[in-house]
């Protein structure tokens, strides 16, 4: 469900409220003043078959499938293993979850269970404003903090005071679905120009050279919606950077720059690509939907995009393949990647105990399972494994089961601040333009950084 639509959205529909509120040191709920976010002393209930005839109410944005079929069979089986409990789900489109999510849980009967998202856009706002409880005992009673890579459990913590992102306190739990950005690949294509998978950087850019030397475009994208422009430019610094540099400075700890995260080298690699014709024709005036859309149908050997999100028809999927971009140093790939979604407990829910022990179901093996039976890809549990006659998804099972293992992933570079998106896209979209350079790309987002950086301090 991690998709270009859903990093597009965050900005469209939150950032009006973290302007509102975050910015000007004011969150809804606060009247200004840092919401009790500590976690209450006292043992937790662990156990839902004794907790007796509970009703869960969970908000989500899963209307389409196979978001929607993952979830209702989640549901279904948690209520098969604990028939005390009912699950009353309500699920809304994406925009209208975000736009509402503050004025229900704020309201006399919340959602026991709502889809805060990650970041600054949203979690954090939540946070400050107190309307959504502390999950530390929670954490201890399921092991979630053993259980979890480090690198996934960090995008869900924020400090009690709501000023620290990726550490801290639990504020959400991840589920068992993975979404993250990858490099798409076209098999026959590759064969054609007498290239393997690339498992080194080197390899990849000698494949973007070869597949433009015979007249096949190296790298189907689309800029035109800016929606395009963060998956490839996220990779490169995935590629590029340090893990721990990236990840410090998205969590604004205020030790890292963006200049020292790699983001400044993957801006001029991006800028590179486009020089050397690596990118398709017209990529500058194609929307990103188009260029997925032109991918699936041959045109490219190469795509960037987030997992689950190309527009296949049945079987088509047999043709392509998936990796994570190599790093320049040889090391481990690192990818930036999230939970499908993470789920938080709302603060006024009067079934915590229950909530909780939904919020373990759902990041259980059980729920990766399930997740693998609708082709989407798993996390947490690297063991399970995907079904054999879909090599694409078993690429993509295998990318999953290697950040779960290893921890190697980052959180959503977009993630820093409230504006980071649309600052970073705008920029983007010149510099490719020739309307300004890869330093002006770094200034900015450098510039949105430290002022939001200020704004926490107040």
């Amino acid at each position: 469900m991690v998709s270009h639509r859903r990093t597009r959205r965050i900005a469209g529909a939150l950032t009006p409220l973290a302007a509102a509120g975050l910015l000007a040191g004011c969150m809804p709920g606060t009247n200004g003043n840092s919401a009790d976010n500590s976690a209450k002393p006292g043992a937790v209930a662990t156990d839902p078959a004794a907790m007796g005839k509970v009703t869960l109410h969970i908000l989500d944005y899963f209307t389409g499938d196979p978001d929607n079929a993952w979830m209702k069979d989640v549901v279904k089986a948690f209520e098969k293993k604990y028939p005390n409990i009912t699950i009353e789900r309500n699920s809304l489109p994406w925009d209208q979850v975000m736009a509402a999510l503050p004025l229900k849980l704020k309201s006399a009967n919340p959602p026991d269970i709502v889809p805060a998202n990650n970041g600054w856009q949203s979690l954090g706002t939540l946070v400050r404003g107190g309307l959504v409880l502390n999950l530390d005992n929670y954490a201890k009673a399921y092991g979630w903090e053993r259980s979890f890579p480090r690198s996934i459990l960090s995008e869900h913590e924020f400090s009690p005071d709501g000023k620290q992102m990726g550490t801290g306190s639990m504020f959400g739990a991840p589920v068992a679905r993975a979404s993250l950005i990858e490099v798409y690949y076209n098999r026959a294509l590759l064969k054609k120009i007498g290239a393997k998978v690339p498992h080194s950087y080197a390899e990849f850019q000698a494949a973007l050279a070869k597949a433009k030397a015979d007249g096949i475009a190296p790298i189907t994208v689309g800029t035109s919606d800016q929606v395009g422009i963060t998956m490839p430019l996220f990779s490169l610094m995935d590629a590029l950077g340090a893990q721990s540099k990236i990840s410090d400075f998205v969590y604004s700890q205020g030790k890292v720059k963006i200049s020292q995260t790699g983001f400044p080298q993957a801006v001029s690699a991006f800028k590179q690509w486009a020089d050397k014709g690596y990118l398709v024709k017209d990529y500058a005036g194609t929307a990103a939907d188009d260029a997925a859309q032109s991918f699936v149908n041959g045109k490219g050997l190469f795509h960037f995009n987030y997992s689950g999100s190309l527009p296949f028809k049945p079987g088509q999927s047999k043709g392509f393949g998936s990796f994570v971009l190599p790093r320049t140093d040889g090391g481990k790939p690192v990818a930036t990647a999230s939970s499908a979604t993470n789920f938080s407990i709302a603060s006024k829910s009067k079934h915590a105990d229950a909530a909780a022990a939904f919020l373990d179901f759902a990041a259980s093996e059980e729920a990766a399972k399930l997740a693998v039976g609708h082709e989407t890809m798993p996390l947490l549990h690297p063991d399970v494994q995907a079904p054999a006659g879909n090599p694409l998804f078993s690429d993509d099972v295998a990318i999953a089961g290697q950040i779960s293992t290893e921890g190697t992933s980052v959180p959503y570079l977009d993630w820093t601040t409230p504006t980071m998106l649309d600052t970073i896209n705008r920029a983007m979209q010149n510099t490719l333009a020739g309307k300004s350079t890869p330093k002006a790309v770094v200034d900015a987002a450098d510039k949105d950084a430290t002022a939001f950086v200020k704004s926490l301090a107040r």
